[in-house]
């Protein structure tokens, strides 16, 4: 059971005076992420990045939420195929958020409320958050593999999109909030207990709705789905350990002895991408092992990767390059000195280059991708950049 509205702001609040040296604003006005001049930025950020460069990232930030802001449809939504709702809806959401704008606050919080409300409304009996996927009562994994393979992502995205919003306790939804992440939390555990075919080796870990093939887990869906069960245990939900120490098990199955990296899936060959060493650092991070060997081999492995060929899989094959981009800057983050100064640079001044002058980023040059529109690439890219803003609780060290 969550704790009421009352004890949540304390725990925020205390929470964001240790980690991110900024108290909650109890005014109303929105929580700006540090800028050039402040404190903040003197700190860490100075070191990595000119005053110069960060006014660059900061006016660039401030271009493409101004554009995201323009795409938002009547209903609350942000456009994507169907097949992704609400899943880019809430990284729309995460992305104001972590730049310092929450629903109900400031100049976009009506604007957040009404996404919240489209999150909302897409949640099923079954407790899945998905705007296609399967209905009744219970989860069925009878269901066409596009649709089993995205709604699983729609309700791992949307369900941390929603504890965020309920732990930060700015909306006046706590209650609906609440019994609607309690559905989530069952619906993701549930999937997790599901039969493996594979036994042990995927013990742990979440894949599709739909039975795909052989390999019941992987890298990709655990990593969301282990952030919704960490931001739902940091805002005061009844989350198992053991859900929690299993998932933690399988990334580190997913990590590679012979090839030094984490891979998209456990065992035998050669499953890295940029994506999933990001994504297998991040989850480390979130288990409190940021400096464990395997996390540090990841890092090691990513620093031969500039991302200045933009949009392009960098030879990797099937590898996105802004969901490349999203997990290895908030990895790398996790990850520490001297991993995060080497990477994010280099990363930023590339991917700055390539902002469109409307404020957005282009759709994502990996075919099964680009359906999903520039919504979805211009709200990951805003993820990344804010790394170090430490605004939302999941992405703080």
């Amino acid at each position: 059971m969550a704790t009421n509205k009352n004890e949540r702001w304390l725990i925020v609040g205390v929470v964001s005076l240790l980690i991110c040296g900024v108290a909650p604003q109890a005014n109303g006005q929105e929580t700006r992420p540090p800028r050039a001049g402040d404190d903040r930025a003197n700190q860490p950020r100075a070191e990595i990045l000119s005053a110069q460069e960060w006014q660059r990232v900061e006016a660039a930030v401030d271009r493409a939420l101004t554009w995201l802001a323009t795409q938002q449809e009547p209903d609350g939504s942000f456009p994507t195929h169907n097949l992704g709702e609400p899943g880019v809806t809430s990284l729309c959401v995460l992305a104001f958020m972590q730049h310092g704008h929450n629903p109900g606050e400031g100049a976009h919080g009506e604007r957040l409320e009404r996404a919240v409300d489209f999150i909302l409304s897409c949640q099923k009996a079954n407790g899945l958050i998905t705007v296609l996927g399967p209905e009744g009562p219970r989860i069925t994994r009878n269901v066409q593999h596009q649709i089993g393979q995205c709604a699983v992502y729609n309700h791992a995205i949307a369900s941390l999109a929603l504890s965020e919003v309920y732990g930060m306790g700015t909306s006046r939804r706590a209650n609906e909030l609440q019994k609607a992440i309690e559905k989530a939390l069952a619906a993701t555990l549930e999937m997790q207990r599901w039969p493996k075919d594979r036994g042990q080796i995927d013990h742990g870990g979440w894949r599709y709705v739909d039975h795909f093939d052989a390999d019941d887990s992987d890298l990709s869906i655990t990593g969301w789905q282990l952030m919704f069960l960490r931001s739902a245990r940091n805002a005061s939900f009844e989350v198992p350990e053991k859900s929690i120490d299993d998932a933690v098990a399988y990334v580190q199955r997913c990590f590679s002895e012979e090839y030094g990296a984490h891979g998209y899936v456990a065992g035998p060959g050669d499953h890295r991408s940029r994506a999933m060493a990001g994504a297998g650092i991040l989850a480390l991070g979130h288990a409190g092992l940021h400096n464990s060997p395997e996390a540090k081999r990841s890092g090691e492995w990513l620093l031969q990767y500039t991302f200045e060929d933009y949009n392009s899989d960098d030879g990797i094959p099937r590898d996105r390059y802004h969901y490349s981009l999203f997990n290895c800057c908030q990895g790398m983050y996790q990850l520490g000195s001297p991993y995060w100064e080497q990477f994010f640079p280099r990363a930023v001044r590339n991917v700055l280059k390539h902002q469109r002058p409307e404020g957005s980023w282009d759709i994502e040059g990996f075919d099964l991708d680009r359906p999903f529109g520039n919504s979805y690439t211009t709200a990951l890219v805003l993820l990344s950049l804010g790394a170090p803003n430490q605004l939302l609780p999941i992405f703080q060290r």
